[in-house]
């Protein structure tokens, strides 16, 4: 039988504390240990529960949400969904948080008082039991800064290789993990990557600039009928599945399409991605599935093995969920796991082949 998950809700509504608790409470599997006002609050409620996760708002007085999660991952390390409107909120602030050490950020309906917020009580409460098997120790070690070293990795130079690709997918987890394996790669490298992370549609340019930032390859939000070029990285907008089509010996032509629906229950999807670079690029494609929620790559990994590509996945060690590399494993696309730190180095042998 499923322990039960215990949750402590942050939020300087009484309304929202109400409505959460009550909401929580009468899923199956949760249990609501306590409600906080403020920051302060919720740092000695957190010592007193020990609770498996903590829901926390952003905009609260006292102490705000990035300074009680600061406080929360020093004092008492637990796994922490940011719920928070973002109609006043500055729209890099979701990406520092999970930097700082939060697990998933959820936005709040309607603004900071919800009264929508009832219509996402599936939605909410399956995030919770998700996350809830979310590695501490992972989380811990995702927070320590990166170290931007100069002396980056570079493929050999190597003539005929022909246009390669590399096709990442992630969910939970998957920002910090990116950025990681990013700061390792060449600003110039050889290849294209296209990258799917399951993020809210408002996120993605910021989060584009995040991986942009850490100076590896350029990045930016990919766009409708746009040619994708060696040298550089495109993510998936949120809300918009990403394809490519059309591959020549040196660009690739990509389409967003937002009006199919989501794939295994995600838009973008990875399968969505996966299955029309495997056709694209054949065995010039190395697909790569990181930390995170779900099924979805599977069916796009199993088309990326028929054309003659390489999968392979984030191992179960360094995955802060072990859920979709789990699924690729289990169903037999993966060649094998690799920790997070190994990955930069997988991709360089591939483009070296």
């Amino acid at each position: 039988m499923q322990e039960t998950v215990k949750v402590l809700i942050v939020d300087d509504s009484a309304y929202m504390r109400v409505v959460l608790r009550d909401m929580l409470s009468s899923e199956e599997g949760l249990s609501v240990v306590g409600t906080a006002k403020d920051g302060i609050e919720a740092i000695e409620k957190a010592k007193a529960s020990s609770p498996d996760v903590v829901l926390l708002d952003i905009q609260m007085p006292k102490m705000d949400g990035l300074a009680t999660l600061q406080r929360l991952m020093k004092e008492q390390p637990t796994r922490v969904i940011m719920l928070s409107a973002m109609d006043k909120v500055d729209i890099d602030l979701p990406l520092r948080a999970l930097e700082m050490g939060a697990v998933e950020f959820i936005s709040k309906p309607g603004g900071p008082i919800s009264v929508d917020i009832v219509k996402y009580r599936a939605h909410i409460a399956r995030t919770i039991r998700d996350v809830s098997g979310a590695k501490i120790d992972v989380i811990q070690k995702a927070r320590v800064p990166l170290h931007l070293d100069k002396k980056r990795l570079k493929p050999k130079e190597m003539s005929g290789r022909g246009f390669k690709a590399i096709a990442m997918a992630a969910s939970t987890g998957g920002p910090r993990a990116l950025e990681y394996i990013f700061s390792r790669l060449p600003r110039n490298i050889p290849a294209t990557i296209f990258v799917v992370q399951h993020i809210p549609p408002m996120f993605s340019e910021s989060f584009a600039r995040r991986l942009d930032s850490v100076k590896g390859p350029r990045t930016a939000v990919a766009t409708n009928c746009t040619q994708a070029k060696e040298g550089n990285a495109y993510v998936a907008p949120g809300g918009a599945h990403l394809l490519v089509s059309e591959c020549s010996k040196t660009a690739a032509l990509m389409r967003l399409d937002d009006t199919m629906p989501p794939v295994q229950f995600v838009k973008p999807s990875a399968d969505v991605l996966f299955e029309s670079a495997s056709t694209c690029f054949g065995p010039r494609l190395l697909a790569i599935i990181l930390t995170g929620m779900g099924v979805d790559g599977v069916n796009g990994a199993k088309a990326v093995r028929s054309a003659g590509g390489r999968v392979v996945v984030q191992d179960e060690r360094t995955s802060l969920i072990y859920g979709m590399p789990k699924a690729a494993v289990s169903a037999g696309v993966a060649e094998r796991g690799i920790p997070l730190d190994e990955i930069p180095t997988e991709i360089v042998k591939f483009l070296e082949e």
